[in-house]
Protein backbone atom coordinates (compact mmCIF):
# COMPACT_ATOMS: atom_id res chain seq x y z
CA UNK A 1 0.00 0.00 0.00
CA UNK A 2 2.97 2.30 0.08
CA UNK A 3 2.63 5.30 -2.22
CA UNK A 4 -0.80 4.14 -2.85
CA UNK A 5 -3.25 6.97 -3.30
CA UNK A 6 -6.29 6.31 -2.22
CA UNK A 7 -9.68 7.96 -2.21
CA UNK A 8 -10.83 9.50 1.05
CA UNK A 9 -14.01 7.33 0.97
CA UNK A 10 -11.72 4.50 0.46
CA UNK A 11 -9.29 5.79 3.03
CA UNK A 12 -11.26 5.99 5.53
CA UNK A 13 -12.93 2.77 5.76
CA UNK A 14 -9.38 1.10 5.40
CA UNK A 15 -8.68 3.10 8.67
CA UNK A 16 -11.12 1.98 10.62
CA UNK A 17 -10.49 -1.18 9.78
CA UNK A 18 -6.91 -0.59 11.48
CA UNK A 19 -8.37 0.65 14.19
CA UNK A 20 -10.44 -2.20 14.68
CA UNK A 21 -7.79 -4.52 14.42
CA UNK A 22 -6.00 -2.97 16.75
CA UNK A 23 -9.13 -3.02 19.54
CA UNK A 24 -9.02 -6.62 18.67
CA UNK A 25 -5.82 -7.12 19.79
CA UNK A 26 -5.90 -4.66 23.09
CA UNK A 27 -8.51 -6.75 24.02
CA UNK A 28 -6.94 -10.16 24.08
CA UNK A 29 -3.47 -8.85 24.89
CA UNK A 30 -4.40 -6.10 27.27
CA UNK A 31 -1.45 -7.36 30.15
CA UNK A 32 0.93 -7.41 27.28
CA UNK A 33 0.39 -4.25 25.95
CA UNK A 34 0.35 -3.10 29.18
CA UNK A 35 3.91 -4.51 30.20
CA UNK A 36 5.34 -3.17 26.62
CA UNK A 37 3.93 0.00 25.97
CA UNK A 38 7.00 1.46 24.16
CA UNK A 39 6.65 -1.52 21.95
CA UNK A 40 2.89 -1.53 21.43
CA UNK A 41 3.09 2.18 20.36
CA UNK A 42 6.05 1.62 18.23
CA UNK A 43 4.12 -1.04 16.28
CA UNK A 44 0.96 1.18 15.77
CA UNK A 45 3.09 3.95 14.60
CA UNK A 46 5.17 1.93 12.17
CA UNK A 47 1.61 0.06 10.63
CA UNK A 48 -0.51 3.46 10.81
CA UNK A 49 2.42 5.50 8.25
CA UNK A 50 3.27 2.17 6.50
CA UNK A 51 -0.29 2.27 5.32
CA UNK A 52 -1.29 5.83 5.27
CA UNK A 53 1.42 7.74 4.32
CA UNK A 54 -0.09 10.75 3.33
CA UNK A 55 -1.99 10.46 6.38
CA UNK A 56 -3.11 14.38 7.64
CA UNK A 57 -1.36 15.11 10.99
CA UNK A 58 -4.97 15.46 12.51
CA UNK A 59 -6.15 12.32 11.48
CA UNK A 60 -2.92 10.82 12.78
CA UNK A 61 -3.42 11.96 16.05
CA UNK A 62 -6.92 10.92 16.38
CA UNK A 63 -6.14 7.63 15.09
CA UNK A 64 -3.62 7.30 18.27
CA UNK A 65 -6.20 8.72 20.96
CA UNK A 66 -8.65 6.26 19.87
CA UNK A 67 -6.23 3.75 20.44
CA UNK A 68 -5.19 5.38 23.15
CA UNK A 69 -8.82 5.23 24.86
CA UNK A 70 -9.22 1.61 23.95
CA UNK A 71 -6.02 0.72 25.78
CA UNK A 72 -7.44 2.97 29.17
CA UNK A 73 -11.02 1.36 28.66
CA UNK A 74 -9.63 -2.03 28.44
CA UNK A 75 -6.62 -2.34 31.28
CA UNK A 76 -7.07 -3.04 34.91
CA UNK A 77 -4.36 -0.29 35.43
CA UNK A 78 -6.75 2.56 35.24
CA UNK A 79 -6.62 3.42 39.11
CA UNK A 80 -3.20 3.37 38.89
CA UNK A 81 -1.97 7.19 37.94
CA UNK A 82 1.75 5.80 37.30
CA UNK A 83 0.28 3.91 34.54
CA UNK A 84 -1.63 6.47 33.06
CA UNK A 85 1.68 8.62 33.24
CA UNK A 86 3.20 6.07 31.23
CA UNK A 87 0.56 5.74 28.72
CA UNK A 88 0.33 9.81 28.71
CA UNK A 89 4.26 10.09 28.04
CA UNK A 90 4.58 7.46 25.23
CA UNK A 91 1.38 8.72 23.10
CA UNK A 92 2.81 12.25 23.81
CA UNK A 93 6.22 11.45 22.43
CA UNK A 94 4.43 10.13 19.27
CA UNK A 95 1.91 12.50 18.69
CA UNK A 96 2.30 15.68 15.48
CA UNK A 97 0.42 18.70 16.47
CA UNK A 98 1.60 21.02 18.86
CA UNK A 99 -1.02 20.82 21.03
CA UNK A 100 -0.84 16.97 21.03
CA UNK A 101 -1.65 17.21 24.57
CA UNK A 102 -5.34 18.65 24.69
CA UNK A 103 -6.16 15.38 22.64
CA UNK A 104 -4.76 12.84 25.33
CA UNK A 105 -6.01 15.03 28.33
CA UNK A 106 -9.69 14.96 26.79
CA UNK A 107 -9.34 11.32 26.03
CA UNK A 108 -8.03 9.96 29.76
CA UNK A 109 -10.12 12.66 31.31
CA UNK A 110 -13.40 10.49 29.49
CA UNK A 111 -11.75 7.59 30.52
CA UNK A 112 -11.62 8.60 34.18
CA UNK A 113 -15.30 9.43 34.13
CA UNK A 114 -16.38 6.38 31.85
CA UNK A 115 -14.70 4.37 35.24
CA UNK A 116 -16.31 6.64 37.74
CA UNK A 117 -13.37 8.56 39.13
CA UNK A 118 -14.84 11.99 39.01
CA UNK A 119 -12.14 13.84 40.74
CA UNK A 120 -9.48 12.82 38.68
CA UNK A 121 -11.29 13.49 35.64
CA UNK A 122 -11.94 17.04 36.35
CA UNK A 123 -7.90 17.19 36.50
CA UNK A 124 -7.67 16.74 33.05
CA UNK A 125 -11.06 17.91 31.65
CA UNK A 126 -12.05 21.17 33.25
CA UNK A 127 -9.74 23.55 31.33
CA UNK A 128 -11.32 22.16 28.18
CA UNK A 129 -15.31 23.17 29.48
CA UNK A 130 -14.93 25.22 26.93
CA UNK A 131 -14.36 23.42 23.46
CA UNK A 132 -17.34 21.48 23.26
CA UNK A 133 -20.68 21.66 25.40
CA UNK A 134 -20.77 17.31 25.68
CA UNK A 135 -17.22 18.37 27.39
CA UNK A 136 -18.43 20.85 29.29
CA UNK A 137 -21.56 19.07 30.76
CA UNK A 138 -19.26 16.20 31.58
CA UNK A 139 -17.55 18.67 33.84
CA UNK A 140 -20.43 19.96 35.23
CA UNK A 141 -21.57 16.59 35.94
CA UNK A 142 -18.21 15.59 37.71
CA UNK A 143 -18.71 18.48 40.05
CA UNK A 144 -22.68 17.24 40.68
CA UNK A 145 -21.83 13.75 41.10
CA UNK A 146 -18.80 14.67 44.13
CA UNK A 147 -21.66 16.98 45.45
CA UNK A 148 -23.79 14.01 46.07
CA UNK A 149 -21.48 11.81 47.16
CA UNK A 150 -20.31 14.54 49.74
CA UNK A 151 -23.68 14.90 50.85
CA UNK A 152 -24.86 11.38 51.10
CA UNK A 153 -21.63 10.62 53.38
CA UNK A 154 -21.82 9.01 56.40
CA UNK A 155 -22.05 11.81 58.60
CA UNK A 156 -24.48 13.93 56.24
CA UNK A 157 -27.16 11.50 56.55
CA UNK A 158 -29.51 13.34 59.04
CA UNK A 159 -29.02 16.56 57.21
CA UNK A 160 -30.28 14.67 54.20
CA UNK A 161 -33.16 13.41 55.67
CA UNK A 162 -34.37 16.80 56.09
CA UNK A 163 -33.21 18.44 53.09
CA UNK A 164 -33.53 15.47 50.33
CA UNK A 165 -31.24 17.21 48.02
CA UNK A 166 -27.36 17.77 47.55
CA UNK A 167 -25.18 21.11 47.71
CA UNK A 168 -22.66 23.04 49.03
CA UNK A 169 -18.95 24.00 47.00
CA UNK A 170 -19.48 21.41 44.43
CA UNK A 171 -22.97 21.45 43.30
CA UNK A 172 -22.24 25.69 42.87
CA UNK A 173 -18.90 24.84 40.84
CA UNK A 174 -21.68 22.48 38.71
CA UNK A 175 -24.08 25.47 38.39
CA UNK A 176 -21.14 27.82 37.70
CA UNK A 177 -20.02 25.42 35.25
CA UNK A 178 -23.29 25.57 33.32
CA UNK A 179 -23.93 29.42 33.23
CA UNK A 180 -21.08 29.81 31.85
CA UNK A 181 -21.31 27.35 28.81
CA UNK A 182 -24.73 29.12 28.24
CA UNK A 183 -22.86 32.55 28.32
CA UNK A 184 -20.36 30.97 26.27
CA UNK A 185 -21.84 29.18 23.61
CA UNK A 186 -19.54 26.46 22.78
CA UNK A 187 -19.93 23.85 19.90
CA UNK A 188 -21.52 20.49 20.44
CA UNK A 189 -19.99 17.49 18.67
CA UNK A 190 -17.06 19.64 17.32
CA UNK A 191 -14.48 17.09 18.77
CA UNK A 192 -12.93 13.15 17.23
CA UNK A 193 -12.15 12.51 21.33
CA UNK A 194 -15.97 12.57 21.54
CA UNK A 195 -16.59 9.72 19.24
CA UNK A 196 -13.87 7.36 20.50
CA UNK A 197 -15.07 3.62 21.02
CA UNK A 198 -18.44 4.46 23.71
CA UNK A 199 -19.92 7.78 22.98
CA UNK A 200 -23.27 6.59 24.99
CA UNK A 201 -22.54 7.33 28.54
CA UNK A 202 -20.72 10.46 27.70
CA UNK A 203 -24.68 11.27 25.79
CA UNK A 204 -26.50 10.53 29.14
CA UNK A 205 -24.14 12.96 30.66
CA UNK A 206 -25.04 15.46 28.43
CA UNK A 207 -28.74 14.78 28.48
CA UNK A 208 -28.85 14.75 32.14
CA UNK A 209 -27.23 18.20 32.48
CA UNK A 210 -28.89 19.33 30.27
CA UNK A 211 -32.11 19.24 32.38
CA UNK A 212 -30.66 19.95 35.39
CA UNK A 213 -29.27 23.02 33.88
CA UNK A 214 -32.51 24.37 32.66
CA UNK A 215 -34.27 23.60 35.78
CA UNK A 216 -31.78 25.62 37.73
CA UNK A 217 -31.68 28.47 35.14
CA UNK A 218 -35.31 28.06 33.62
CA UNK A 219 -34.95 31.59 31.69
CA UNK A 220 -31.56 30.54 29.54
CA UNK A 221 -32.85 29.46 25.99
CA UNK A 222 -29.17 27.95 24.99
CA UNK A 223 -30.21 24.69 27.52
CA UNK A 224 -32.65 23.98 24.59
CA UNK A 225 -31.20 25.40 21.89
CA UNK A 226 -27.55 23.30 22.44
CA UNK A 227 -29.92 20.10 22.73
CA UNK A 228 -31.57 20.40 19.74
CA UNK A 229 -28.32 20.80 18.29
CA UNK A 230 -27.17 17.35 19.55
CA UNK A 231 -30.78 15.37 18.87
CA UNK A 232 -30.32 16.74 15.07
CA UNK A 233 -26.90 15.40 14.84
CA UNK A 234 -27.67 12.27 16.74
CA UNK A 235 -30.88 11.66 15.22
CA UNK A 236 -32.81 11.85 18.48
CA UNK A 237 -36.29 12.31 17.29
CA UNK A 238 -37.54 11.52 20.81
CA UNK A 239 -35.81 14.29 22.54
CA UNK A 240 -36.56 16.72 20.09
CA UNK A 241 -40.21 16.14 20.53
CA UNK A 242 -39.83 17.05 24.05
CA UNK A 243 -36.94 20.23 23.75
CA UNK A 244 -39.73 21.57 21.05
CA UNK A 245 -42.78 20.42 23.48
CA UNK A 246 -40.66 22.73 26.42
CA UNK A 247 -39.74 25.79 24.02
CA UNK A 248 -43.71 25.98 23.24
CA UNK A 249 -44.06 26.44 26.60
CA UNK A 250 -41.01 28.54 27.87
CA UNK A 251 -40.72 30.26 24.94
CA UNK A 252 -43.48 30.81 23.13
CA UNK A 253 -42.72 33.98 20.75
CA UNK A 254 -39.13 32.75 20.42
CA UNK A 255 -39.12 32.91 16.31
CA UNK A 256 -35.51 30.27 16.24
CA UNK A 257 -37.59 27.94 18.24
CA UNK A 258 -41.01 28.01 15.84
CA UNK A 259 -38.97 27.41 13.22
CA UNK A 260 -36.93 24.48 14.76
CA UNK A 261 -40.90 23.11 15.29
CA UNK A 262 -41.60 24.31 11.14
CA UNK A 263 -38.69 22.24 10.16
CA UNK A 264 -39.50 19.26 12.76
CA UNK A 265 -42.85 18.97 11.09
CA UNK A 266 -42.24 19.10 7.92
CA UNK A 267 -39.65 16.33 8.50
CA UNK A 268 -42.07 14.27 10.19
CA UNK A 269 -44.57 14.79 7.59
CA UNK A 270 -47.36 16.70 9.61
CA UNK A 271 -48.82 19.03 7.16
CA UNK A 272 -51.07 19.97 9.29
CA UNK A 273 -48.58 21.14 12.52
CA UNK A 274 -46.50 22.94 9.79
CA UNK A 275 -49.49 24.91 8.52
CA UNK A 276 -50.27 25.65 12.36
CA UNK A 277 -46.68 26.89 13.54
CA UNK A 278 -46.75 29.49 10.23
CA UNK A 279 -50.15 30.80 10.83
CA UNK A 280 -48.93 31.95 14.52
CA UNK A 281 -45.59 33.04 13.19
CA UNK A 282 -47.37 35.13 10.36
CA UNK A 283 -49.67 36.01 13.42
CA UNK A 284 -46.89 37.23 15.71
CA UNK A 285 -44.63 38.52 12.98
CA UNK A 286 -46.76 40.11 10.28
CA UNK A 287 -43.84 42.28 8.97
CA UNK A 288 -41.66 39.21 8.76
CA UNK A 289 -41.46 37.94 5.05
CA UNK A 290 -40.08 35.10 6.10
CA UNK A 291 -43.24 32.73 7.72
CA UNK A 292 -45.03 33.67 4.34
CA UNK A 293 -42.09 31.95 2.77
CA UNK A 294 -42.65 28.92 5.00
CA UNK A 295 -46.15 28.70 3.81
CA UNK A 296 -45.47 29.19 0.26
CA UNK A 297 -42.84 26.18 0.65
CA UNK A 298 -44.98 24.13 2.58
CA UNK A 299 -47.70 24.47 -0.17
CA UNK A 300 -45.70 23.55 -2.82
CA UNK A 301 -44.55 20.40 -0.75
CA UNK A 302 -48.36 19.86 -0.11
CA UNK A 303 -49.58 21.25 -3.96
CA UNK A 304 -52.45 22.85 -2.80
CA UNK A 305 -53.20 25.41 -5.45
CA UNK A 306 -55.81 27.04 -3.07
CA UNK A 307 -53.62 27.07 -0.55
CA UNK A 308 -50.45 28.03 -2.92
CA UNK A 309 -52.24 31.14 -4.59
CA UNK A 310 -53.33 32.70 -1.02
CA UNK A 311 -49.55 32.54 0.46
CA UNK A 312 -48.69 34.09 -3.06
CA UNK A 313 -50.71 36.83 -2.91
CA UNK A 314 -49.86 37.47 0.87
CA UNK A 315 -46.15 37.53 -0.19
CA UNK A 316 -46.89 40.65 -2.76
CA UNK A 317 -48.64 42.20 -0.38
CA UNK A 318 -45.85 41.98 1.74
CA UNK A 319 -43.48 42.99 -0.47
CA UNK A 320 -41.46 39.59 -1.01
CA UNK A 321 -38.77 39.88 -3.41
CA UNK A 322 -40.20 38.68 -7.57
CA UNK A 323 -37.50 36.43 -7.74
CA UNK A 324 -38.82 34.00 -4.85
CA UNK A 325 -41.91 34.37 -5.99
CA UNK A 326 -41.17 33.18 -9.63
CA UNK A 327 -38.82 30.33 -8.71
CA UNK A 328 -41.97 28.98 -6.39
CA UNK A 329 -44.35 29.53 -9.17
CA UNK A 330 -41.67 27.62 -11.70
CA UNK A 331 -41.47 25.07 -8.65
CA UNK A 332 -45.41 24.80 -8.36
CA UNK A 333 -45.85 24.26 -12.48
CA UNK A 334 -43.18 21.27 -12.28
CA UNK A 335 -44.65 20.27 -9.24
CA UNK A 336 -48.22 19.90 -10.61
CA UNK A 337 -46.44 18.42 -14.54
CA UNK A 338 -47.43 22.21 -16.14
CA UNK A 339 -44.25 21.52 -17.92
CA UNK A 340 -44.94 24.31 -20.51
CA UNK A 341 -45.90 26.71 -18.37
CA UNK A 342 -42.94 25.88 -15.58
CA UNK A 343 -40.07 26.45 -19.21
CA UNK A 344 -41.99 29.58 -20.05
CA UNK A 345 -41.61 30.83 -16.09
CA UNK A 346 -37.72 29.55 -16.62
CA UNK A 347 -37.51 32.06 -19.29
CA UNK A 348 -39.08 34.86 -17.70
CA UNK A 349 -37.19 34.41 -14.64
CA UNK A 350 -33.64 34.68 -16.45
CA UNK A 351 -35.00 37.70 -18.46
CA UNK A 352 -35.99 39.17 -14.76
CA UNK A 353 -33.43 38.40 -13.03
CA UNK A 354 -29.89 38.64 -15.05
CA UNK A 355 -27.79 38.66 -11.75
CA UNK A 356 -29.48 34.92 -11.38
CA UNK A 357 -28.78 33.75 -14.83
CA UNK A 358 -26.36 30.92 -13.45
CA UNK A 359 -29.44 29.60 -11.22
CA UNK A 360 -31.59 29.62 -14.39
CA UNK A 361 -30.00 27.73 -16.39
CA UNK A 362 -28.76 24.81 -13.27
CA UNK A 363 -33.50 24.71 -12.87
CA UNK A 364 -33.13 23.61 -16.57
CA UNK A 365 -31.15 20.87 -16.33
CA UNK A 366 -33.12 20.09 -12.86
CA UNK A 367 -36.46 20.33 -14.89
CA UNK A 368 -35.48 18.31 -17.90
CA UNK A 369 -35.56 15.15 -15.17
CA UNK A 370 -39.33 16.47 -14.14
CA UNK A 371 -40.26 14.90 -18.14
CA UNK A 372 -37.89 11.84 -17.20
CA UNK A 373 -40.09 8.32 -17.48
CA UNK A 374 -37.85 7.16 -14.82
CA UNK A 375 -39.85 7.82 -11.14
CA UNK A 376 -37.15 7.57 -9.25
CA UNK A 377 -34.84 10.15 -11.48
CA UNK A 378 -38.24 12.44 -11.07
CA UNK A 379 -38.27 12.08 -7.08
CA UNK A 380 -34.85 13.36 -7.20
CA UNK A 381 -35.64 15.96 -9.77
CA UNK A 382 -38.34 16.84 -6.94
CA UNK A 383 -35.79 17.37 -4.33
CA UNK A 384 -32.75 18.99 -5.74
CA UNK A 385 -35.12 21.57 -7.02
CA UNK A 386 -36.87 21.96 -3.42
CA UNK A 387 -33.59 22.28 -2.04
CA UNK A 388 -32.21 24.68 -4.47
CA UNK A 389 -35.07 26.77 -4.67
CA UNK A 390 -35.02 26.98 -0.63
CA UNK A 391 -31.31 27.68 0.21
CA UNK A 392 -31.88 30.26 -2.92
CA UNK A 393 -34.97 32.28 -1.66
CA UNK A 394 -33.30 31.61 2.14
CA UNK A 395 -30.49 33.82 0.91
CA UNK A 396 -32.58 36.51 -0.61
CA UNK A 397 -34.75 36.95 2.82
CA UNK A 398 -31.77 37.33 4.42
CA UNK A 399 -30.44 40.12 2.17
CA UNK A 400 -33.93 41.34 2.25
CA UNK A 401 -34.01 41.50 6.58
CA UNK A 402 -30.37 42.94 6.72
Amino acid sequence: MQGEKLSDAIAYKKLNLLKKDFFGYIERNSAKVDANLPVFFGHVISTLENSFPTISDQTYDEFIDSVTFKLLDTSTNIRDFEYIKKVILNVLRLKRRKNADIGINIVVGLKLLKSGDFAHALDFLKKYSNLDAKIGTAVAYCYYVLSLQEFFREDNREEAKRNQRPGGEMELLSRETMLSLARENPPVNSLKQLDIDDPAYLEKIFWQMVFLGFEWFPSERWFIEIGLKNAIHSHNTEMRMRLLDISAVRFETDFGFQKEMYFFKLESRDAAGAAGVVSQLIRQYPDDPEPVYFGLKLSLLTTKKTSYQAFKKLAKAKGMPDSIIELCDIAFDLMEKDNSSAMNRIAEFERQCPHALYYGIAIRYIAADFFSDNETRVKRAKKALIDSIDHFCTEEIKKKKM
